[in-house]
């Protein structure tokens, strides 16, 4: 009776899914207009450096949707309820971590059903006129209660992790990223992005655009902002505009197709 409680408990607990309830970021990456419907099945790497993983990633064409990080009990959290989650937003690759932080220890009180039963018999002989008569009797008596018990437990805490990702289909690809004070200050111009990755197989990498390139413009155009950048690859797109980069102060032109989903 006692292991059956027990394990009622647990069940009990472990049925909200944890990469679910934490989960923040898009809904549907599938919703998403360069979402790549590619098929395959849900691929789950380890990782000791979200960060550096996600770029070789970005480097293969995959884009970030979402992440969950909890803290649970170890033996609580399993490969089906991630594959639920990635499943449910369309991710196909999630990049997982999982540390051990700490544990817990205590007693739970149980109630354990007592039932105690006495039995008990005696003989009698009665005398009178009619002669000696002999009576033998046997009574039963049932108690009933309860006992607390404390049952002893041990919980191992990890802190888990997980980062999902969707394959994307690239018009151009390059990962832009915002102007920093510095890099202002040594272009003399408020006006660019700067290139942070670029994905493998595609028109910007066939060109030999590079990391840490500054695009100034397109098609003639300057780049104010991420949000412009993205703004002209949706005007010039299906087409072959001129790019202006700067690369350590040497300025250079390079016409590149920026294709279309």
């Amino acid at each position: 009776m006692r292991t059956v409680i027990v394990l009622s408990t647990f069940v009990l607990m472990s049925c909200a899914n944890p990469y679910a309830q934490y989960y923040q970021g898009d809904l549907d990456a599938r919703l998403v207009p360069n979402y790549d419907p590619i098929g395959a099945s849900i691929q789950i790497y380890g990782t000791d450096d979200f960060d550096k993983d996600t770029r070789a990633l970005f480097r293969k064409g995959y884009i970030a949707i979402g992440q969950s990080s909890f803290n649970a009990g170890s033996n609580s959290v399993n490969e089906a309820q991630l594959r639920e989650q990635a499943t449910k937003i369309g991710a196909h690759i999630v990049l997982i971590a999982t540390k051990y932080s700490h544990s817990v220890a205590g007693a739970m009180p149980l109630s354990v059903p007592q039932t105690a039963t006495t039995f008990s018999s005696g003989t009698a002989t009665a005398y009178g006129s009619g002669g000696v008569a002999n009576a033998y009797g046997r009574s039963t008596t049932t108690t009933y209660g309860s006992q607390t018990v404390l049952v002893p437990y041990s919980v191992t805490r990890s802190d888990f992790g997980a980062r999902y990702f969707y394959k994307a289909r690239s018009r151009l690809g390059v990962h832009p990223e915002s102007l920093s004070d510095q890099d202002r200050k040594r272009i003399q111009s408020n006006a660019g992005i700067v290139v942070l990755d670029v994905v493998e197989n595609t028109t910007a990498y066939s060109a030999d655009v590079l990391p840490g390139d500054i695009i100034l413009s397109i098609g003639g155009e300057l780049i104010q902002s991420v949000e412009s950048y993205y703004g002209l690859l949706d005007k010039f797109q299906g087409n072959k505009p001129l790019f202006k980069i700067n690369r350590d102060g040497t300025m250079i032109e390079k016409a590149i197709e920026i294709k279309t989903y």
